[in-house]
């Protein structure tokens, strides 16, 4: 962001000014912090400069070498020998405000997993923290087999997954070639080794300010704010870089926070400025960088544009189209092609990428449940119906081989074994779907489509049937009279390959 207040830099601290509203942000909601840098990038002098602007009770813990009675004192019985308390010393944690782990990357096991309910829950040993504000942690990169000489960090190994998903930003500090010349000037500056931060009036009134609102706002978050994660959530999931139900809340309360803290510096709220803030908190919200190492930008600035697109700079034709190729059930797909509200030819060009860009298993199911309804009210046009009845014809009349590499040509596929393996497990179930399954199987495997999870599949399948009978009450008789083989719940006559 071009435009900053440089609150940080009147602590001392230079070379943040681009990240600035994503640490105040982390300041007003008030979840865990993890900085990521390379030696002698700041990390900690920032984490330590915010704790003394803003006259916090503070504790700096080194990981790699703390030992949990560091953390809670000593322990000892009370006079009745009846409970175990903890005797504090200044460097105990029960007191603290803030607490910075450095090192984190660096921890040992089992001293990792103390730190993780206090970032996860703000307790130790169950007894939970209650003044403890602000949780923050810093490590160097993630050891990866492409880190040069100079980047490599021996004893930096990446964080469990679970324990990087606590943490709310997870931001990399920029190292002295991304600093601009003035901030390098100001880095090299003699004055500045040691020195403490004077308290901030300014930065203690914004979180004073922003933080009641920011309360305030998670309570009735903008829908374009649940909207934009929701969609990118899944298109990042689809890209490879899982999105839990955990960071899906997060990203919502980055944003919130984000643009509230820049509200407030007087950032301006125009679409173009907006679009900024959105991909400054998707950046720095990710953290597959604290277990993976490095993240490719094209990918997140691709997912990025698409959902903000869609989210914030949309036209309701192009939300819909894009909502339904990333729908992630198959089934949900056919309920929202019967919307009488969306255009014909948007519904049709909906289907036509879909069986372009979906794998068989998915796009079938859909072509094999949902094609008579679709056909009977004229649901898109002439193209998208003639290749779903081109697909559906397929499955019913299934020709090919079953092909594999196997030292014994006289082995059964293994793939078609476990779908007949399933397929005998369906005791309870009835004829028609256990036919349905097994020719949709067929043709899969005749196809060369990989049947992994036979179970995952029929069930995907059933269910697009299931959706699909709730509107085959419109089939007109003259469609069903005409195509005999695509009625519902009327499939008798299969191919002589599933004999």
């Amino acid at each position: 962001m071009k435009k900053s207040k440089k609150i940080l830099r009147k602590l001392g601290v230079y070379g943040f000014d681009r990240l600035e509203p994503v640490i105040l942000a982390s300041l007003v909601s008030e979840d865990p912090l993890l900085l990521i840098g390379k030696a002698g990038t700041g990390k900690t002098y920032l984490l330590n400069s915010i704790s003394e602007a803003l006259k916090l009770e503070h504790r700096h813990y080194n990981a790699s070498f703390l030992s949990f009675d560091d953390l809670v004192g000593f322990p000892y019985p009370d006079s009745n020998g009846r409970e175990v308390t903890f005797l504090k010393t200044p460097a105990t944690i029960w007191d603290a405000q803030s607490v910075l782990i450095d090192e984190l990357s660096r921890c040992k096991p089992e001293v990792q997993n103390k730190f993780f309910s206090i970032i996860h829950e703000k307790k130790i040993q169950g007894i939970m923290l209650q003044r403890l504000q602000y949780r923050w942690a810093a490590m160097n990169p993630v050891q990866s087999l492409t880190s040069g000489a100079d980047e490599s960090y021996d004893g930096s190994f990446s964080l469990d997954q679970a324990l990087a998903d606590r943490f709310a930003f997870i931001v990399d500090v920029p190292d002295w070639n991304d600093l601009t010349k003035e901030e390098q000037e100001l880095v090299i500056h003699p004055a500045g080794e040691g020195a403490v931060s004077e308290t901030s009036s300014e930065l203690a009134q914004l979180v004073r300010t922003v933080r009641p609102k920011f309360l305030e706002h998670i309570k009735n978050p903008s829908y374009e704010t649940v909207t934009y994660c929701r969609i990118i959530s899944t298109l990042l999931g689809d890209e490879g870089f899982r999105i839990s139900p955990r960071r899906a809340r997060l990203l919502a309360r980055n944003f919130t926070a984000l643009f509230l803290v820049t509200a407030e510096l007087g950032y301006p709220s125009d679409i173009k400025s907006k679009n900024m803030l959105y991909k400054l908190g998707l950046q720095w919200s990710l953290p597959q960088r604290a277990w993976k190492g490095n993240i490719e930008g094209h990918v997140i600035d691709a997912a990025h544009a698409e959902c903000f697109r869609l989210a914030v700079n949309n036209n309701p034709d192009d939300r819909w189209l894009s909502e339904f190729l990333i729908a992630p059930a198959v089934s949900s797909r056919i309920e929202m092609l019967m919307d009488d509200n969306i255009d014909k030819e948007i519904k049709s060009l909906a289907v036509m990428q879909m069986i372009g860009q979906d794998s068989k298993a998915r796009a079938g199911a859909f072509a094999f449940a949902a094609q008579p309804v679709i056909d009977a009210r004229s649901t898109v046009n002439e193209e998208a119906i003639n290749a779903l009845t081109t697909i559906a014809v397929e499955i019913m009349n299934v020709k090919g081989e079953m092909s594999w590499s196997a030292y014994n040509s006289d082995a059964v596929h293994p793939q078609w074994a476990a779908c007949v393996q399933y397929l005998n497990s369906l005791g309870g179930l009835t004829e028609i779907r256990k036919k349905r399954a097994r020719q949709f199987f067929l043709y899969l495997l005749c196809n060369k489509a990989a049947v992994i999870e036979p179970e995952f599949i029929e069930k995907e399948l059933n269910d697009c049937f299931l959706s699909a009978q709730k509107y085959a009450v419109v089939l007109k008789p003259p469609t069903a009279a005409k195509q005999p083989w695509l009625k519902r719940e009327s499939i008798k006559k299969f191919s002589k390959n599933i004999s």
